[in-house]
């Protein structure tokens, strides 16, 4: 059997989903905390990480998706090389940002939790099936 076949039916599609949505929920953290950092720098254009499409458009492609990797000494991982951010042409309204990050902060951690209870719910099938 192929090795990604076997990984496709022990982590099945909802571990995906919930993998490549903390990986944009990271990368989404970077990104506000620079807006914040920036908030008072001049012409600085805050970056937004279009979450909602970008999923969408990983979920319609292979489950593992594949990053583009910009020198050969770096290593593969996360979404930060494959996502094309959206720049604001406003400035930055400081207590929006907090509340973004804020809500960010919130799904990231539901999703954290979603995923324990996936590797729980995997656990217990494994230890179930050892009796």
């Amino acid at each position: 059997m192929d090795p990604m076949e076997t990984k496709r039916q022990i982590f099945d599609h909802t571990i995906g989903l919930l993998q490549k949505a903390l990986d944009l929920r990271t990368l989404r953290h970077r990104i506000l905390s620079d807006n914040i950092a920036n908030s008072d720098t001049p012409n600085f254009s805050p970056q937004e990480v279009p979450f909602h499409k970008v999923l969408q458009e990983r979920m319609q492609g292979s489950f593992f998706p594949s990053l583009r990797v910009t020198h050969p000494h770096h290593l593969a991982g996360g979404f930060q090389n494959a996502v094309e951010l959206v720049r604001s042409a406003e400035g930055i309204e400081l207590d929006q940002e907090m509340a973004k990050l804020a809500e960010n902060n919130l799904i990231f951690q539901a999703t954290v939790q979603a995923l324990m209870k996936k590797f729980d719910a995997l656990k217990t099938v494994i230890q179930e099936g050892g009796r």
